[in-house]
């Protein structure tokens, strides 16, 4: 049996499980970032509650012949497996595990919604508006109210499908000083330094990032990840003369994402959607005020607090609009909450968004649907 999450996903026809409650999770690929972190966190959690969980990805990352035969032998395994649950996880996981899973009769196929309908490419969109409707899954699982609700408009032969677990959220790690990052980055000490995380991909929009800085003289931004925007974010940087104040530090392990949200003032969070904004809320629990994007899942997700602590602790602006953002950032750069509250800010969001209250609604979802 195999119950630890690891990058280097093993085979499908590698990990049959003999006997006990059987638990298939289902990922479209292994990358850093909020949906890894939360099949991890769902995998060890229920693992530890007796449940017995593989998670296997579509894509093998090793080409398409490799990745053809595990979709073949993924599918068996699907059909052969006498799984109690499956759980998906991004648009192609969930169609594939979805239309095996109700081959095989599995009693329970949840897909998680993990993307915005915006954020969902169109012809995977088609199948799932088609499959929900038609009862290929069984639930919807949203982790946010506005996540189900972007789903509005939607039938209601779907609709009646979700169910809400909201999102538990481990604190990152404490900064262990194994790397000064103004120092590495030769940032001065008093230098006032925005930070970001994430993917440097469209829907994270850090290019406008960069367009806010020139307005914001003096300032630094570090930004922890990478994707395919990376080269055009470097361009950005340069065209607009920012480029010395642009750190770029490529993808940080998540033990070791402490020490850069130390090294900053202000976590900036722009995306143009999120369905929960799990490193918003990361940075929050690390004390660190927000500006973001004013998304009706971030102003759920970051805004726990009474009226006094949301107003010192986070800002919103219109996404995509450099303007709004330099000046949210302005304004918190000059009423910077103290220590006390940024300290009591960061314990409300670790009490209130903790994983064991995520898992028992999984656990208790699980025993009431599957009978497990």
């Amino acid at each position: 049996m195999r119950h630890e999450f690891s990058s280097a996903f093993p085979k499908a026809a590698d990990t049959l499980i003999p006997s006990g409650k059987r638990i298939l999770q289902l990922v479209t690929h292994d990358k850093m970032g909020g949906v890894r972190t939360l099949v991890q966190m769902v995998e060890t959690g229920l693992h530890a509650r007796g449940f017995e969980v593989q998670t296997l990805p579509l894509d093998t990352g090793h080409g398409t012949v490799a990745t053809l035969r595990n979709l073949a032998r993924l599918g068996w395994t699907i059909l052969s497996g006498k799984y109690d649950a499956i759980f998906t996880y991004q648009a192609a996981a969930s169609v594939f595990g979805g239309f095996f899973g109700f081959m095989g009769r599995v009693p329970v196929r949840a897909a998680h919604h993990t993307a915005a309908p915006e954020g969902i490419r169109r012809h995977w969109k088609a199948l799932d508006w088609l499959f929900g409707s038609a009862g290929i899954f069984t639930h919807f699982i949203s982790n946010s109210v506005s996540t189900s609700a972007s789903f509005g408009k939607w039938p209601a032969a779907y609709r009646r499908r979700f169910i809400l677990i909201p999102h538990g959220v481990d604190p990152i790690p404490p900064a262990r000083a194994a790397v000064d990052w103004r120092q590495r980055l030769s940032i001065a000490p008093d230098a006032f330094v925005l930070v970001a995380t994430g993917r440097l991909v469209d829907q994270k929009d850090h290019a406008v990032l960069i367009e806010a800085l020139g307005m914001l003289p003096g300032m630094h931004l570090i930004i922890a990840g990478d994707g395919p925007n990376r080269e055009a974010l470097e361009g950005k940087a340069r065209t607009l003369g920012v480029a010395k104040r642009v750190h770029l530090v490529g993808s940080i392990e998540r033990d070791a994402l402490g020490d850069v949200l130390a090294s900053g003032n202000i976590y900036v969070f722009p995306s143009i959607w999120e369905t929960f904004g799990l490193a918003g809320v990361e940075a929050s629990m690390a004390g660190l005020p927000v500006v973001a994007s004013d998304l009706p899942v971030l102003r759920e997700v970051l805004c726990i607090g009474d009226a006094h602590e949301n107003a010192a602790m986070t800002r919103f602006h219109p996404t995509c609009d450099a303007t709004g953002l330099a000046d949210a950032v302005k304004d918190l750069a000059a009423n910077y909450p103290d220590a006390q509250l940024r300290n009591d800010f960061a314990r409300l969001h670790r009490e209130h968004h903790d994983r064991e209250l995520m898992l028992e609604r999984y656990t208790n979802f699980l025993h009431s649907e599957s009978g497990v």
